[in-house]
């Protein structure tokens, strides 16, 4: 947790006028700012902000708050993250309180590896060749921030002339250690790519050898800041395209991204030589819930790859497709061919995901009967409604009748023993209306969590874990109604106002003076009608 003065020194140091204007337009009337509110569409500038109590305000949607809180609606980030995102942009350090995981997180080897390599690019032809041998321009070059690795040596140099400690750098991942003992760097003779968190904090290095290292493609290790599971490339410089197009283009690697984005595609991202996981999932639900297209290589590898992650994005009801790319080329090789609108055209035709993935499965199915049974098992991890679509698809597809598949929706329902016991109707009702509406989940999720949920926690697990079996007895529930946006909004927020309360009586019980402030303030501003993101104190 940051400390609360940190907080405060760091609002004193931040031009509010400044920091919005980096987002929107901002024209000046009177002694206040205005712009078209950038939380809802309008046509004349209804959103306000006022440089002298450092605050905006909405008076179209009532969207309000400090400069932090603008960072964390637009960037749908958590307080923590906004804060350390302004702090880094302002040059400021925050504090944190003394406990467990609490301990500061130092990005500046990081960011000074990232400059020396910026330099070291300008000063390699090798490196600068590659490059242009792959297609990339000058500018796409500088907008990523590409730059080469050099010999160890000269990155130990470098971190001692800008006197930042090595245990820190290696606890960032730049450094390693040997057998014996020495330092080394972790990345040398590489052309680099900056990975950043989805708060925009640079958080390690992708890196690809000029020396014939047996690995071509290494990132930095895991660690506290790093966790590639958790990490989609480009996302810092795509994530504004993503919203305002509703789409998102996930591909395998840096320079399939680099590559698309130089042809225009800048809703492009990439997962870190890793499969699409369940823990990217939440990432992508943040960016407003985007229709997903799956654009890997067309080789045995990206095929199974896009297999695999079709099954988990049906599973989780999001949309989009997979766009087929025939001839066994990625898409970093068709755009430096020149083959964009064969790309464009892949990507307005991507297959469904639940269509893939019956394709897929009957083609590699031994036996008929073998391809009716996985078939059956992947349309068991879908919603009723797509279950049921899905099923005569792959009834055609295998020319057999649709009756073959067993749908729960054409079932009676299963005991709803989850429903059993004591009831909240309130939490059922708001669970209900998440599982029915995913693109008002995704604008929730960060006001959500299931340690809210103090009766029917399993349900809201079993929603953020795509486990529609569980959740089928509640949506065939009549007597549980379903909310509107607002009153769902409601319902967090009294949710999260009785765990503050909760929190509260304990830290007081503890005389932990601090925290109950932090506690009480968040009371303070749920009560007053304003939703805050989970958190705990």
């Amino acid at each position: 947790m940051i400390k609360k003065e940190s907080i405060e020194a760091l609002k004193s140091r931040v031009d509010i006028v400044d920091l919005i204007g980096s987002y929107v337009e901002l024209k000046r009337s009177g002694a206040t700012y205005k712009a078209r509110c950038p939380f809802h569409d309008e046509r004349t500038a209804s959103f306000n902000v006022n440089p002298i109590r450092g605050y905006y305000y909405c008076f179209g949607c009532q969207a309000k708050g400090d400069a932090i809180d603008f960072v964390m609606r637009l960037e749908r980030l958590t307080f923590e993250e906004a804060a350390q995102k302004i702090a880094n942009l302002y040059n400021v350090s925050l504090e944190y309180e003394s406990g467990a995981n609490l301990k500061r997180r130092d990005y500046r080897p990081l960011e000074a590896l990232k400059k020396l390599f910026l330099e070291e690019l300008g000063r390699n032809a090798q490196a600068q060749e590659y490059l242009r041998s792959r297609g990339l321009s000058e500018e796409i070059i500088e907008r990523f921030e590409i730059g080469y690795a050099p010999e160890s040596h000269l990155q130990l140099d470098f971190l001692r002339r800008e006197k930042i400690p090595f245990e820190t750098a290696q606890e960032t991942g730049a450094l390693a250690q040997d057998e014996g003992g020495r330092l080394f760097a972790r990345f040398t003779k590489r052309v680099t790519f900056p990975i950043y968190s989805h708060n925009g904090a640079i958080v390690g290095f992708g890196g690809r050898t000029l020396a014939n290292h047996p690995a071509k493609y290494i990132n930095s290790p895991q660690s506290e800041i790093f966790d590639k599971s958790r990490l989609l490339y480009a996302l810092n410089v795509a994530r504004d395209f993503i919203l305002k197009q509703k789409t998102a283009i996930v591909c395998e690697g840096y320079m399939d991204a680099v590559m698309l984005h130089q042809a225009g595609f800048s809703n492009a991202i990439a997962t870190l030589g890793t499969a699409l996981t369940k823990e990217h999932l939440p990432l992508l639900k943040r960016l407003d819930n985007p229709e997903i297209i799956l654009s890997y290589d067309s080789d045995a590898a990206g095929r199974e790859a896009a297999f695999k992650a079709s099954r988990l994005l049906a599973a989780h009801n999001f949309k989009g497709g997979v766009a087929t790319i025939e001839g066994g080329k990625d898409p970093a090789e068709l755009v430096a061919s020149g083959a964009v609108e064969t790309l464009a055209k892949a990507y307005k035709d991507a297959k469904s995901f639940a269509k893939y993935a019956i394709e897929n499965i009957v083609d590699r199915a031994a036996s008929p009967d073998t391809a009716l049974q996985e078939a059956q098992a992947f349309l068991d991890e879908l919603s009723p409604l797509l279950a049921e679509e899905t099923a005569r698809y792959a009834a055609a597809k295998l020319g057999t009748d649709r009756r073959r598949f067993k749908i729960r929706s054409d079932q009676t329902p299963p005991p709803p023993t989850i429903l059993s016991g004591r009831r909240d109707v309130g939490e059922l009702a708001l669970i209900k209306t998440l599982s029915l509406d995913s693109e008002m989940h995704a604008n929730m999720i960060d006001y959500l969590n299931p340690a809210l949920f103090s009766v029917h926690r399993n349900l809201y697990e079993a929603l953020l874990n795509g486990d529609f079996t569980a959740l089928y007895a509640l949506q065939s529930e009549e007597r549980i109604g379903i909310m509107k946006t607002e009153e769902a909004l409601t319902a967090a927020r009294r949710l999260m106002l009785i765990f503050c309360e909760k929190e509260a009586r304990l830290l007081r019980e503890d005389r932990q003076a601090e925290r109950l402030k932090e506690a009480q303030r968040a009371i303070m501003r749920l009560k007053s009608g304003e939703s805050i993101p989970f958190r705990r104190f």
